[in-house]
């Protein structure tokens, strides 16, 4: 597959698109990561690569407002005000910091989540969920369950592409592999101490039908200059 590749959606960053190759279209991405680790401005790159391409993004925030998330892309010189202004970049915030969360209102909030995508299924072609962990860290398993199964439904049946944010501490081990099941990508972000300096990581531990070689650690830093600069660190994983 060549970087323009009508079924693979790049980053608009030639070294993430030479390293990686970009996002196979329609997939389901499962994004993990503790805080700090770079999981937003990842997702916000591949928000700015899509736009790029000229694809609608729905961007579903918990942890920023659209007015915050803006500010952060242009600053980085990712220049998506027109797109947000014209309708192709739609930001939802859902604000979720002081919720008394159960799991009767978890389980509200998955469904009303699901719902609301695919209410708007036909209009945006990339959808973004940063993150889902306070969602999921009450809830039941098998609602859990049920919303990636909607999600993986969204993608088979409408076309739909998903990348998922999720701290790697809210659920167990158990029914994270399960989850991790129901994607095609799986991304796992971490703080690493290379050569006496912390840098962030991103290892693509699956993703299917990628035009790269996964399973391979690429470090990089947040330039403000123009977003994710790789570092000349990075290396296979052994």
């Amino acid at each position: 597959m060549t970087p323009d590749s009508a079924d693979m959606l790049t980053f608009a960053n030639p070294e993430l698109d030479r390293r990686i190759g970009g996002l196979p279209l329609p997939s389901l991405t499962l994004m993990e990561g503790p805080n700090d680790s770079g999981k937003t401005i990842f997702t916000q790159q591949i928000t700015y690569g899509a736009l790029q391409s000229k694809k609608s993004v729905m961007f579903i925030t918990t942890e920023d407002t659209a007015k915050g998330l803006l500010s952060n892309m242009e600053r980085l010189n990712w220049h998506i005000t027109d797109d947000y202004l014209g309708g192709n970049f739609k930001i939802t915030s859902l604000n979720t910091a002081d919720m008394k969360w159960s799991n009767e209102v978890s389980k509200y909030y998955l469904i009303a989540l699901i719902n609301f995508i695919k209410q708007r299924a036909t209009k945006y072609e990339i959808v973004i969920i940063d993150s889902l962990t306070h969602l999921l860290t009450h809830a039941e398993h098998n609602d859990i369950l049920d919303f990636f199964s909607q999600c993986r439904f969204v993608v088979d049946n409408y076309g739909k592409t998903f990348v998922i944010t999720l701290h790697p501490y809210a659920l167990p081990q158990d029914l994270m592999i399960r989850i991790r099941s129901f994607c095609d990508g799986h991304v796992i972000m971490e703080i690493k101490n290379i050569r006496d300096r912390n840098a962030l990581s991103i290892n693509v531990a699956k993703l299917k039908g990628a035009s790269k070689t996964v399973n391979q650690f690429i470090t990089f830093e947040v330039s403000p200059a123009y977003g994710i600069k790789i570092l000349p660190f990075s290396a296979t994983k052994g």
